[in-house]
Formats: C-alpha cells, sequence, structure tokens
C-alpha cells in the first residue's frame, strides 16, 4: 500500500481508529477481530497519514513521540517474534493499553521485549505451555531467570534484581490486562510482587535505592579532559576552516563534553537544543545563561537549564559545524514535500535546526547524532586522547556536575572553579523556584549535597581521622572517643549522623566553618567555630612553603621576619596536627632547587 492511499481525511480519520480499551474492545482483541489506527502523523493540510493499524505486526511510531536521537529501528515494535497467536493477542492488548496510558516508546519496547522472553520461555516446555501462567509456572519462571547472567565490562555476572523486577513485571503486567485470556489462570503471585522476586526487599532494598550506581568522574581523569577539550573550542576558527574530518570530529564531541558538564543535562537534552537556543540575565553584576532544550525523561516539554558561558560557546560552535547538514536537510525537505513524503518530512521538521544533526552513512540522509553512540564510542574516545582507561559515559557528567555544582556551592571547589563560579546557593534557589528549570536536576543536587556533607562529617568523627581547629574540633574529638555514647546510638557511624545533622558547613579555604551566621575571621584553625581536616592538607603545605619563602627574604625587617616566623609556626601546629611530620617536610622543601609557591 502507497503513502498517499494511506491518508485519510479528518472524518475518514476518526471512524478508523482503533477503540480505546473497554470490556467489549478487549472480546475483539481475544477473538483477533479487533482493528483500526494505532499510530499516525498529522500532516500540513489536516489531513492524517496511517503509520500502522492495530492488526498489523509491526506498529511504526513518529518520530515526534520519542527523544531526538532515537533511531528509526527504535521507533518501531515487532510482534511477529512472538510464534503463537493468543500470545501475539496478549503482547498487542497489553501494550495498546500502556499506549493509552501514555507509556514512551523505549518503555513499551522494554514491556514487549520481556514479553516475548517470558513467551518464548514458556513454548520451550509442553508443561509450561499446557498450564499457562499460574503460580506454579511463575515460580518456576523465577528460577529460571535466576539463572541467567549478562556480560558487564567482559565479566559474566547474574542479572542485577533491577533487571529481574522487570522481566517479572512483565508477568504481573499480564495478569493486569489480559486476566480474561484462557492463558492467564491466576495471579503470578497473590501474596508477592516483581520486586520482591527479584530479591528487592527489606535491607537489600534500601541498600539498592541507597547506593549511588554512577560514578564521579575523578579529578586526574576530568582534568586532563577539561584541558584537551577546551584546547578545541579555543582553535575552533582553525578546525572549522580546515574541514578535517577528525579534528572536526573531536571539535564536535569536545563540545558535547562541556554541555554535559557545566549544565547536567542528559545526553537527549543536549542532543535536543536548538541553534541560539539560549538566553542571558545579569544578576548583580553577574551574567547567568539559561539555555532551552527539550525533557523527554520529565515529559515536562521545553525546560531550562543555567549554563556558564562556555556552554554557549559550545551551542555556537556545533551550530557552524552543523551548518552544511542543516542546508541539505532543508534540501531534501522541499524535494519530499513535493513527493508527499509525508512521514520523512515530519521526521525532518522534528530535527530541523538542532545543534548535533549528522548523516546516515546507510542511507545519506540527515539525522540526529545517536546518544549510544556519542556514549559508547565517542566520550570513550576522548578518555583515549588522554592515554585513560576510565569508562566515561555520557551519564556519569550528570552526577559530576551535581558534585561539583554542590562544592562550588560549598565554597570548596578546588578545580574548575572559572566554569563554576556561577554555581552557588541562589542557582539552587533559582532551581527550587523557577518552574522553567529541571526540577529533577534540583533534586539531584540536594541529594549529592547531602551525600557530600556527609561524607565530610562521617570523616570528623572517625577515630583515626585527623583535625585541627578551635572549639567545635575538639567537641567533636571528645565525642568520638566516648564508648558510652557510642552504645547509645548502636554505632559510631549512627551516632556520627545525629551529631553532624545539625552542624552547618561552609568552606573557607583553610578549612571548614560551622557557624551558620556568616562569620568571616578566615582562621579555622583557632576559631570556636572551625575545623581543618586531611582535605586541607594542599593548602596549609602551601602556606608553608610561602612562609618559607618570605623568611629567605633579606628586604622585609624584623617586622616582616617576625610575621612571617608566627604565620611558619602557625602552619606547623596545623599540619602536626593533620599528622604531617614537619620536619620531613620542611626538609623536603629546602632541598628543593627553587621554591615552589602554591597559589592558595
Amino acid at each position: 500500500m502507497s503513502s498517499v492511499e494511506l491518508i485519510l481525511t479528518q472524518a475518514e480519520f476518526a471512524t478508523q481508529q482503533c477503540p480505546k480499551p473497554s470490556d467489549s474492545t478487549l472480546e475483539r482483541a481475544i477473538d483477533g477481530s479487533l482493528t483500526g489506527i494505532v499510530t499516525y502523523i498529522k500532516v500540513a493540510n489536516g489531513e492524517y497519514q496511517t503509520l500502522s493499524r492495530y492488526e498489523h505486526d509491526i506498529w511504526v511510531f513518529p518520530a515526534s513521540q520519542s527523544t531526538k536521537s532515537t533511531t528509526a529501528s527504535h521507533l518501531k515494535l515487532n510482534f511477529a517474534a512472538i510464534s503463537d497467536t493468543q500470545m501475539k493477542r496478549m503482547a498487542k492488548w497489553l501494550v495498546w493499553n500502556k499506549m493509552k496510558e501514555d507509556l514512551a516508546v523505549a518503555s513499551l519496547r522494554g514491556s514487549l521485549s520481556h514479553l516475548n522472553t517470558y513467551f518464548k520461555w514458556v513454548l520451550s516446555s509442553d508443561t509450561t505451555a499446557k498450564h499457562g501462567l499460574t503460580a506454579f509456572t511463575s515460580n518456576a519462571y523465577v528460577k529460571y531467570v535466576n539463572t541467567l547472567t549478562s556480560k558487564q565490562k567482559g565479566e559474566i555476572k547474574p542479572l542485577v534484581a533491577a533487571t529481574k523486577t522487570h522481566k517479572f513485571l512483565a508477568l504481573e503486567n499480564l495478569y493486569r490486562y489480559c486476566k480474561a485470556f484462557d492463558f492467564v489462570k491466576e495471579n503470578p503471585w497473590s501474596e508477592s510482587s516483581a520486586s520482591e522476586q527479584a530479591g528487592m526487599v527489606g535491607e537489600a532494598h534500601k541498600e539498592t535505592i541507597g547506593k549511588l550506581k554512577t560514578p564521579i568522574i575523578p579529578d586526574g581523569v576530568l582534568i586532563p579532559l577539561c584541558q584537551l577539550t577546551k584546547s578545541y573550542l579555543d582553535r575552533a576558527d582553525e578546525i572549522l576552516a580546515s574541514k578535517e574530518k577528525k579534528e572536526s570530529l573531536l571539535l564536535r564531541d569536545s563540545c558535547i563534553f562541556w554541555l554535559l558538564l557545566t549544565t547536567g543535562m542528559r545526553i537527549h537534552e543536549v542532543l535536543g537544543i536548538k541553534r541560539g537556543a539560549y538566553r542571558s540575565e545579569t544578576r548583580d553584576d553577574i551574567t547567568y545563561y539559561y539555555i532551552e532544550t527539550v525533557s523527554e525523561k520529565t515529559h515536562t516539554g521545553l525546560a531550562e537549564w543555567i549554563a556558564p558561558e562556555i556552554a554557549t560557546t559550545a551551542i555556537n560552535i556545533l551550530g557552524r559545524l552543523s551548518a552544511p547538514l542543516q542546508a541539505q536537510l532543508e534540501r531534501d525537505l522541499v524535494k519530499l514535500k513535493s513527493k508527499n513524503s509525508h512521514a520523512e518530512v515530519h521526521r525532518l521538521e522534528q530535527i530541523s535546526d538542532h545543534i548535533c544533526l549528522s548523516k546516515s552513512t546507510k542511507t545519506n540522509s540527515i539525522t540526529i547524532l545517536s546518544g549510544i553512540t556519542i556514549s559508547n564510542d565517542r566520550l570513550p574516545n576522548l578518555c583515549k586522547q588522554i592515554g585513560s582507561d576510565w569508562n566515561l559515559s555520557s551519564h556519569q557528567f550528570r552526577r559530576t556536575f551535581a558534585n561539583y555544582a554542590v562544592h562550588s556551592e560549598l565554597g570548596d571547589l578546588r578545580a574548575l572553579k572559572d566554569h563554576f563560579k556561577h554555581w552557588s546557593i541562589t542557582m539552587t534557589a533559582l532551581y527550587a523556584f523557577n518552574d522553567n528549570l529541571d526540577s529533577e536536576l534540583f533534586e539531584e543536587l540536594l541529594r549529592e549535597k547531602y551525600l557530600v556533607e556527609e561524607e565530610i562529617k562521617q570523616d570528623w568523627f572517625e577515630l583515626d581521622s585527623p583535625i585541627a581547629g578551635g572549639g567545635m574540633a575538639q567537641k567533636i574529638k571528645k565525642v568520638r572517643q566516648d564508648g558510652e555514647l557510642i552504645k547509645v546510638f548502636g554505632s559510631l557511624s549512627d551516632m556520627a549522623k545525629a551529631f553532624s545533622s545539625s552542624i552547618p558547613i561552609r568552606s573557607t579555604g583553610l578549612g571548614w566553618c560551622t557557624n551558620d551566621d556568616d562569620c568571616k575571621c578566615g582562621k579555622p584553625d583557632s576559631c570556636e567555630s572551625g575545623i581543618v581536616d586531611k582535605r586541607h592538607l594542599p593548602y596549609w603545605g602551601g602556606l608553608l612553603v610561602q612562609q618559607m619563602k618570605l623568611m629567605q627574604l633579606d628586604d622585609i625587617g624584623e617586622a616582616g621576619r617576625a610575621a612571617a616566623q608566627k604565620g611558619m609556626e602557625r602552619c606547623e601546629k596545623v599540619l602536626t596536627a593533620l599528622g604531617v611530620d614537619v620536619e620531613v617536610m620542611k626538609q623536603e622543601i629546602n632541598q628543593r632547587e627553587h621554591i615552589e609557591v602554591i597559589n592558595v
């Protein structure tokens, strides 16, 4: 059937739509007589083009119903892989119900995939095929799934609990939506759940919820990556003029790197940015930038992300890189419209003016860059450029961003200060009270802030963790040595949480201030509210070098020499309290040909 024959007027379309789920519709789904349009696009003249019908084995979704980077193959649901007629009817009915509940295409694909796995297992045995869905066969399926493995980074491992849960949810969904089919005999587990069958209960469930699996990109990897990618942004004019393919690809990847790192966006949100889609706003002589894109993850539609200037630079460079592809896209649109190729016109219109355009090597058509390719190939390639074997992927940037933003808010950011200097408690407040900003990112920032502060404070209460400072530091030392008090709370960790939950924390550079009245004495080693821990060793080591450098000068006078001596004694006291052998450190410094002054 040609595209032209599938074009329907509004009246024709209304009569041919597949009816919504109901008891009468269910009866037709069971006997195989249910038909009608399930996916379509509305064309410019108000008519409709059918993409797929309920009775078809392949359902094709329009590009507008998924993220911009979703490939054509991932916009299809293939029911042909299910050989049994009744099982195929159940699968279609289940998916149709979930479509009417506005489940995303990716989730529909996942549901169908898990159903297909279950059905194949059922058909592998005459016993399970004959019994259908019962508590007995469901228990057997649980035992089967528990034997499955997956390959992760070259290692064969059992399926994780979350994966098993999704597989078991397929059975619960069958019982929920298809209990009228003969195959479904009873609830798979009337007094249990998919999560419980997968082991996601009790303490194990709490550990899974509380454990953040996504790693933070370590500074040893992140800093060299920033240096490499920033050099490409700085040479953008030169690279764009040369049109050298390898350099152009690395320039593109470098731009995506900076957008991911400095905004907290997900990869599909970066790939959804259009050229020039940002604005600026000046507050108290500081300019803030807001980038607009679409978030499919939270179904919020258009949303904004706060960003530093380098992110807008990356957008402008990507716009220039994609200009030739945008020109081809516009030429293709003219041709396709003349041929009434409505589905392809719809797809191209969805991605027009985006900054991350690409060209398919198979069809020569314009597409959006694949998020999978970026995450699995291009970002790891950046690590190869710096000689690192770190397994870099796009989802690591969101937590890394949150971690850096939190440290910036605490005043404790060591690296990338210039690119996070716009981030303060004011920015967090903006995310909290501005409906146009990504609210889910705000929640992640709060969660990361809690984790960062908890880690810092937990260290203070460890007996073998040296701390220095004023009254607060001395109180913590006393509390953490109180064995009877630890017994009351059950453990040192629980006691630390109880005591530290009410302690505010803010970095002064040389230490922590626990005064919530904005103390500005700058002497955490002696202030009543000050604490200095091992994180501040580089700062105090640097100060010691500075004082030793001053002591070598001949023109500072007696007063200057006395001040330097006093400063050196202060440094020695703190470093000693933090477990440093100061005399050994001073000998090592004196043996250097030149004393290097560390900027603190």
